[in-house]
């Protein structure tokens, strides 16, 4: 078995969630980075749910006292998991859960596909969303279609060459990440992992699904019931989410290394981003003015963590309670 470092990122994390990733990944790999992006000078919860870990020795903590975005952090514990000498990284949120085999399933598909197929940049598992209970399918390109489509990896297929893969629970071959390169830090949050993705493949690596290997994901802060011809749950997002997301998204438009064919389908799921927030949302004024600041930010190419602005200052006052994302 190769030698394997877990990368979680957190931000104000539950220990209720947190803890029972922590013993997964613990169970499963050489030993857990927890970056965490929580701001202020200490955070005794997480070194004490380090301490009361099975492995303690086994769990490293990188504090910023700030939060630098998830491109930031998960760089931070690559560089910290290169030094030590692993030979994978294993990504993860920190409300995630992986099945118990998830990892072994991970490796197994990344040793065939490396073998049949040479560059494989990453792998990633099944998704199902603690929210919605959706259990996502991969993205793929079938030969001779204009636009990828989506397909569930099973028996007969059990390897899935896909478009793109979700952070969490991605594992990534250290030589793979030395020669793509580090993630986008201007991105924030939201879209790195599809930037890095696209990236790897513009290189010519491949990113692979495996159908076997199964995680439990929130995506989104809940959900939402929207009416598209028919009633149906959505992920939902608070304000600031919906900037970052709308925001990279047009950074991302502009990008040459992204697929055309990407750019043509994540309009059309902007669309309806911008669609199920300020039509079904709670905060719908509150997230149609984040959401035009998003696109003419994107626009502008102003990037990073969005700061103190009159806008968010005042959010109270823009459509109720202010909703901010905890979720790094």
């Amino acid at each position: 078995m190769p030698t394997i470092t877990s990368i979680v990122v957190t931000y104000h994390p539950k220990s209720d969630e947190l803890a029972p990733l922590l013993e997964r990944l613990l169970l499963q790999t050489d030993r857990v980075i927890l970056v965490d992006n929580t701001p202020g000078h200490e955070n005794p919860g997480l070194a004490a749910l380090c301490l009361e870990s099975s492995a303690p020795k086994r769990c490293v903590t990188i504090r910023f006292g700030e939060n630098l975005g998830i491109a930031k952090a998960l760089n931070e514990g690559c560089e910290r998991a290169k030094s030590l000498g692993t030979e994978f990284v294993l990504l993860s949120d920190q409300d995630s859960l992986p099945n118990t085999d998830m990892v072994a399933k991970l490796i197994e598909c990344y040793q065939a596909c490396a073998q049949q197929y040479g560059n494989v940049a990453a792998v990633g598992p099944t998704y199902t969303d603690i929210h919605t209970e959706l259990t996502y399918p991969f993205q793929i390109q079938k030969p001779g279609d204009i636009f990828y489509s989506h397909a569930v990896a099973d028996e007969s297929q059990p390897y899935l060459e896909t478009f793109s893969l979700i952070t969490s629970g991605t594992l990534v071959p250290m030589s793979a990440l030395l020669q793509v390169g580090p993630m986008r830090e201007d991105l924030f949050i939201d879209q790195v992992d599809i930037e890095w993705g696209m990236r790897a493949r513009h290189l010519g690596f491949r990113l692979m699904g495996c159908g076997s290997a199964r995680m439990y994901q929130r995506m989104g802060e809940n959900s939402v019931r929207v009416w598209y011809f028919g009633w149906r749950n959505e992920s939902l997002y608070s304000p600031l989410r919906l900037y970052y997301r709308l925001r990279n998204f047009v950074a991302l438009l502009k990008d040459p290394k992204i697929s055309w064919r990407w750019k043509v389908r994540s309009s059309w799921y902007s669309l309806g981003l911008v669609y199920t927030h300020i039509v079904f949302a709670p905060q719908r004024y509150t997230s149609a003015i984040f959401a035009i600041k998003g696109l003419y930010d994107g626009i502008r190419g102003r990037m990073g963590r969005l700061r103190g602005t009159s806008l968010l200052e005042n959010i109270s006052t823009l459509g109720g309670q202010s909703n901010i994302s905890r979720k790094n």
